[in-house]
């Protein structure tokens, strides 16, 4: 491999550490208990404490959401992508206020995803950079995934592909709801449980319900909710 002439020495050392990571083991090639212990170092390296961590539960559904978005990620890049979270080198807000949850999962590997792009621009010859591209999944494996979520967890604001069925299922004109209502009723329940929060979290709370993009994604999933429950 050949890298950039113009590169730092700490740049370069950042790219020889991802280089590596991709040649790692595939996650869905290892055991959940290695992927699971992987996403727990992850979040100690961001601070957060042990009586802080997702339950089992929590932690198996942000296991079945890796695996489904991101199959190709490699056991490497995910500790990668946790590390360079905590020392502030991805494009997102670092701070957990200590409440780690499957949206800044997500948002660390979205981040770690556009990381990876740039960090592949500066290896020669480029490696095979499709293969970084998720599995492409069924709109109906998305709803049934979605469906089965909900059905465990009953957990309105945290379905995996929740936004993604939630767009199958409007275009397909099953969904029926007041969109003043939804709002309303969202905001409440979040209210609610920023009520019930540590100081940190309710910080956080308090700026998500300030984000406008959030919140329509939080009224797509309480909409989905509603559907599922109905069935």
């Amino acid at each position: 491999m050949t890298m950039s002439q113009n590169l730092t020495e700490s740049e370069a050392l950042d790219l020889e550490r991802f280089r590596l990571s991709r040649i790692s083991e595939s996650i869905k090639s290892v055991s959940i208990a290695l992927v699971i212990d992987e996403l727990i170092k992850g979040m100690n390296k961001l601070g957060i404490k042990a009586d802080r961590l997702p339950n089992k539960e929590e932690m198996v559904v942000m296991y079945k959401s890796v695996i489904e978005e991101y199959p190709n990620l490699k056991v490497g890049e995910l500790s990668l992508a946790f590390d360079l979270a905590a020392k502030g080198k991805l494009d997102m807000e670092a701070e957990t206020y200590q409440n780690f949850s499957m949206l800044y999962l997500h948002r660390i590997l979205r981040s770690f995803a556009r990381y990876g792009m740039q960090k592949l621009s500066e290896m020669k010859p480029k490696q095979e950079e499709s293969k970084w591209q998720p599995r492409v999944v069924l709109d109906d494996e998305k709803v049934a995934l979605a469906l089965e979520c909900y059905k465990k967890f009953k957990q309105w604001d945290n379905i995996v592909f929740g936004i993604d069925s939630f767009k199958i299922l409007y275009n397909r004109g099953v969904l029926k709801f007041n969109s003043v209502e939804i709002v309303k009723e969202v905001k409440e329940l979040m209210t609610a449980k920023m009520m019930k929060s540590n100081p940190h979290a309710k910080q956080d709370i308090r700026a998500l319900l300030e984000d406008d993009d959030y919140m329509e994604h939080q009224c797509y999933r309480l909409v989905l909710s509603k559907y599922f429950d109905s069935l």
